[in-house]
């Protein structure tokens, strides 16, 4: 995800600091990544710790975290990437306040993708209210949305303000696909 605060080129340092400190293995150790932001340092550790508690105040990053950290079994999704790629747009919270037809002013995304992330969105939480899905695959579809709507945001990786103009990434078509790992 593109992030400005992503810890991503620190992440090798990181673990040479914290094998210089605590040892190269760290299979019985509990890793607390604080200011956990996209969890990229948690998930750097992930498969060499016991536990990882992941920290942050932003509700992005708790899903997120939720995601790559909580969830390690295979989780089916096909049909339910299939079902939400042929959604049609909706009018919701993202079309309405960061989409110039919205009548905000306002162009995070094109009118298109805005829609189909608010026809997502909905989707994913009727069927959550509804108990179609399990936590584990709600999760999952959130921050695979996340990701998915990044690729397409008219910004410079800071979402506090938007280009004047849609720059090529923002004009392509958004397409729900899986999160990375």
């Amino acid at each position: 995800m593109n992030y400005i605060g992503s810890k991503l080129k620190l992440s090798p340092f990181i673990k040479e600091t914290i094998y210089s400190a605590a040892g190269k293995n760290l299979s019985q150790k509990i890793f607390c990544d604080l200011f956990a932001g996209t969890g990229i340092i948690g998930r750097v550790f992930k498969a060499e710790v016991k536990q990882i508690i992941s920290n942050d105040i932003e509700y992005y990053s708790f899903v997120l975290n939720k995601n790559y950290i909580e969830n390690h079994k295979e989780i089916e999704f096909k049909h339910y990437l299939d079902e939400l790629n042929n959604l049609k747009g909706a009018c919701g919270f993202i079309y309405q306040n960061y989409c110039l037809g919205g009548g905000r002013g306002r162009q995070y995304f094109s009118d298109d993708n805005g829609a189909k992330i608010d026809a997502i969105r909905q989707k994913i939480e009727f069927w959550r209210r509804k108990r179609i899905i399990k936590d584990s695959l709600y999760y999952f579809l959130l921050s695979s949305l996340l990701e998915a709507a990044d690729k397409v945001a008219n910004t410079a990786s800071v979402y506090g303000a938007f280009l004047k103009r849609l720059k090529k990434s923002a004009q392509k078509k958004f397409v729900f696909r899986r999160s990375r790992v």
